[in-house]
């Protein structure tokens, strides 16, 4: 018998080569004069694909007749960290870095321990479809705009992409009206910018600055100058952005606008993005979190990223007497799974690892201790029950749910660290593009958690801390303020009805 479509990452390979159908669906729905009916043609297969993702639970106790797939679960779980510790390389590039470079697996474990992770994913699909609960799940209806346009706040606009080879829209939303705009550009040519533009930003020397400003430039011509042609952006401050396909790897901060000002996005707008309408809404109507206890901070490589430790004390300072930091061989996963759930903010500063062959193991890097390997994957923190606010991932990369720029899927339906920790209950999280500095990371996030002692919603400290590093000659450069995001699922300012 075939594979079941019935959970989202089993489906993911057969609705790759399917996204075109629904971008020519919007694209000919716009041009009828039916801007509504293309936006839901854009949210319709993202939005059943991602509220299926924040639908599934902790899968359960299996029953007998699944018995053995608990035991093969365990042996091949032993398995991986077996080979992990046996092939994982030694640190190599710049320890400044929290990235990838810092803590490579070795190209020698590509063969052996791929295999191992991906029969680990088919296996956990296995278990998914054997729990009864999963065929019981409902996808939701499509959004309308007018059900994202009552949900905005007057200072505040949602902007949903939609790229593809024959065309792309934006779809601008704002409280009272709705806009279905022409970008000009195909999506091959708006990922030629994007990586061109990422190539240039992550490499830092001040000479390149002419390189990397021009792609900036173009793509803010565009992604916004059409969008603020409209008008519908005058009066904003706040804008939500729902990214497309290649899009997902862009530094929107750092868009910078043609003209005598030539000011950068982040100077106009607090920024923030989220995965569709439907998770946006779906998720602002949950319930609040009934978090017990303060701040939780983890330091767990202060010697190789010294600036992690004033990171942490900082926040020890700004938190509150509630706030627990803990680093070093203290900041154990296994820590980390017993007190993670009843905070309302948790804090990683640390290295995290991407895995582009298999993005359920892409990590952060903890201590290990108490049972537990210290890798805290994509797979497990799907099975975290959170209540936080806020987390922030102060590691590289970690907003990323794939490898190279050329292996985004043509879905959404990626899996990656900040859309497990959604699934997990965060309200929002604060996640990276690339691999950060260490010391620029801490003086952002000293600012970030001054701005959220003095009350700024998240959003907003995270912009104001980026403008800080902006303002900052050693920083003004957009490789140690772009790639920091902030990605919601709820605005404190908005009550729940």
């Amino acid at each position: 018998p075939g594979r079941s479509l019935a959970l989202a990452e089993r489906r993911s390979a057969f609705l790759a080569d399917k996204w075109d159908v629904y971008a020519q669906l919007a694209l000919t729905e716009r041009a009828r004069g039916r801007p509504g009916a293309a936006f839901e043609a854009s949210e319709r297969l993202r939005a059943r694909e991602m509220l299926e993702l924040l639908a599934r639970g902790r899968v359960g106790a299996p029953s007998d007749t699944a018995a053995e797939l608990v035991i093969r679960e365990q042996d091949l779980r032993h398995r991986i960290a077996e080979l992990t510790h046996d092939l994982e390389s030694a640190t190599a590039g710049d320890d400044a870095l929290r990235g990838p470079n810092a803590t490579p697996l070795r190209t020698a474990t590509t063969e052996s321990l791929t295999r191992a992770q991906e029969a680990y994913a088919e296996l956990l699909l296995e278990m998914r479809e054997r729990t009864p609960q999963h065929a019981a799940l409902v996808s939701p209806e499509t959004p309308t705009w007018r059900d994202v346009a009552r949900r905005l706040a007057p200072d505040e606009a949602f902007i949903e992409y939609l790229v593809s080879d024959s065309g792309s829209l934006a779809f601008v939303i704002v409280s009272d009206t709705f806009a279905a705009v022409d970008l000009g550009a195909g999506r091959r040519e708006l990922a030629r910018l994007v990586e061109f533009a990422r190539g240039t930003l992550e490499r830092r020397a001040t000479r390149t600055d002419s390189l990397w400003r021009g792609p900036l430039r173009r793509l803010y011509q565009h992604l916004f100058a059409p969008l603020e042609e409209t008008g519908l952006l005058a009066d904003k401050t706040r804008l939500v952005l729902v990214p497309h396909g290649e899009l997902h790897y862009l530094p929107f901060a750092a868009l910078l606008e043609s003209g005598e000002g030539r000011r950068f996005l982040i100077e106009r707008y607090d920024v923030t993005l989220t995965p569709s309408a439907a998770v946006w809404l779906a998720l602002a109507r949950s319930p609040p979190g009934r978090a017990t206890a303060g701040t939780l901070a983890f330091a767990p490589r202060p010697d190789a990223l010294p600036a992690s430790r004033r990171e942490v004390a900082a926040i020890a300072r700004l938190g509150g007497p509630e706030a627990r930091v803990l680093t070093g061989g203290a900041a154990t996963e296994d820590a980390f799974r017993r007190e993670a759930p009843t905070r309302r903010i948790l804090h990683l500063a640390t290295y995290g690892v991407l895995n582009k062959h298999n993005p359920l193991f892409s990590y952060v890097d903890l201590a290990p201790g108490g049972g537990q390997d210290g890798r805290l994957e994509v797979h497990e923190v799907f099975g975290l029950r959170l209540q936080a606010d806020l987390v922030v991932l102060s590691a590289c990369q970690t907003g990323l749910g794939s490898g190279a720029l050329a292996d985004v899927p043509t879905g959404d339906d990626w899996v990656g660290l900040t859309r497990a920790f959604l699934h997990a209950g965060a309200a929002r999280v604060v996640a990276t593009l690339w691999p950060v500095e260490d010391q620029a990371t801490a003086a952002l996030m000293e600012r970030f958690y001054e701005g959220l002692a003095a009350g700024a919603d998240p959003a907003r400290a995270l912009a104001v801390a980026q403008r800080a590093l902006l303002a900052a000659p050693a920083t003004m450069h957009p490789f140690y303020w772009a790639g920091f995001v902030i990605t919601e699922s709820v605005d404190p300012r908005r009550a729940a009805p």
